[in-house]
């Protein structure tokens, strides 16, 4: 079964540093601030907000479906996310696209019944 593509495109933080895998393991090892909690203090609070929420939405979704999903997460302000937003005709932040349908906003009830779908259509 192939699993189903999530699509993500939100405004991520900038100045992550260095590549995500190295990031990963010296939050682990405590060496610095996690990758998601560093420079994110010099936003506002209302992005700041957002992107715990968007955080905890998408680490809830991965440890629930596991294998059955697989999520790709795209700043709007990258060559690759810039591409999909203007593919999917966002205009809204965040945009979760579900095997190709697109919702915006944060109706996660919305967001879990299309997921559902898709996972039964992928089952068949």
């Amino acid at each position: 079964m192939q699993p189903v593509p999530i699509e993500v495109i939100a405004p991520l933080p900038e100045g992550w540093g260095i590549c995500l895998s190295c990031e990963m393991l010296m939050a682990r090892a405590n060496l610095d601030k996690a990758p998601t909690e560093r420079g994110l203090d010099e936003y506002p609070p209302e992005w700041q907000e957002d992107f715990h929420r968007l955080s905890a939405l998408i680490f809830d979704l991965a440890a629930r479906y596991g294998n059955s999903i697989l999520i790709r997460i795209w700043d709007p302000r990258s060559l690759q996310g810039m591409i999909r937003s203007i593919r999917y005709g966002v205009r809204r932040y965040p945009t979760f696209v579900v095997a190709g349908r697109k919702m915006s906003g944060w109706d996660t009830a919305g967001l879990e019944q299309t997921l559902a779908k898709a996972l039964g259509s992928s089952q068949g």
